[in-house]
């Protein structure tokens, strides 16, 4: 597995993904639990319409997958075996910049619970609500194990590919676009690095004050960000590649279309020279003449 394939994972897991302990009753021990630890990352069909959750068995060689009843329109990702956890959590978690944190406290109470006496005899039901109500305490502790200072490509594609917009509509003949993220404020830590990053803005969530967001415009004042942007996303996109693909080809075609027709405000007319039509040229070279003419008399 490529290190980009595990940065983009560790931003999709940041937005979707879910590690938690699994207690299993002991057939051997009545009333004693053993602790296991299990990553799950669902998606969609609706969303992963190329099926990329399906194949993830495959391209990491690690867990399986399976679809949720009732209605089996989504897909989960299961890792559960200690071997692969072992691999995967902790070239995950370094990259990680929300869950890092929670989940490195997870791996290490996991490999405690997993010692001789507790493998062999497992835990008590009040030792297992002990744990339970760490665990709730964990989840607060947001952040990733060292400071960043720019997010990485890979783990920004996959972290929009979960919790993120892509929007390109056209609304009373204008044409809106815009990419954007939503977040829980104890989280929003997430959202202000990526506005330090490349700008726009972090605003509360008019509907539900827990929910934050960081959107940033990219309509046509904003084709050459726009255009630097976002095929580093699409580099990397596994659930939203196609939005991208519209927008990028959207901005193309604008400066396609802007080259063929007259630069001056409002004309669409087609160009005669010097990036003018007809009209505006000829305005231009008549200007143009008549300095030339006041300034020869004025000498």
């Amino acid at each position: 597995m490529n290190e980009s394939l595990v940065k983009y994972l560790s931003g999709l897991l940041d937005a979707d993904g879910c590690l938690s302990f699994n207690f299993r009753k002991s057939k051997s021990h009545p009333g004693r639990y053993h602790v296991g630890l299990r990553l799950v990352l669902s998606a969609a069909h609706s969303v992963d319409r190329n099926g990329f959750v399906p194949s993830l068995p495959e391209l990491t060689g690690m867990g399986t997958a399976c679809q949720i009843p009732p209605n089996k329109s989504v897909t989960a990702w299961t890792v559960a075996r200690r071997s692969h956890l072992e691999m995967l959590l902790p070239r995950i978690i370094k990259h990680m910049v929300i869950k890092a944190k929670h989940w490195n406290w997870l791996l290490a109470e996991w490999r405690q619970y997993r010692g001789q006496e507790y493998g062999k005899n497992g835990i008590s039901e009040a030792e297992r609500e002990i744990l339970s109500e760490k665990v709730r305490s964990s989840r607060q502790n947001v952040g990733p194990l060292k400071p960043k200072n720019h997010p990485t490509w890979a783990w920004l594609a996959g972290y929009l590919d979960g919790d993120g917009y892509y929007t390109l509509r056209v609304q009373s003949g204008k044409t809106h676009v815009r990419v954007g993220v939503c977040a829980h404020v104890n989280d929003a830590s997430v959202l202000e690095f990526i506005f330090q990053a490349f700008g726009g803005q972090v605003r509360h969530y008019q509907k539900k004050q827990n929910l934050k967001f960081w959107d940033r415009n990219l309509g046509s004042s904003q084709t050459s960000f726009a255009l630097r942007f976002l095929p580093n996303l699409a580099k990397h996109s596994k659930l939203k590649r196609c939005k991208i693909d519209n927008m990028i080809r959207w901005h193309r075609q604008r400066l396609r279309d802007s080259s063929t027709v007259c630069s001056r405000k409002w004309c669409n007319k087609k160009i005669r020279s010097k990036g003018l039509c007809q009209l505006h040229y000829n305005r231009s070279m008549k200007y143009s003449v008549s300095d030339s003419l006041n300034t020869h008399n004025n000498l």
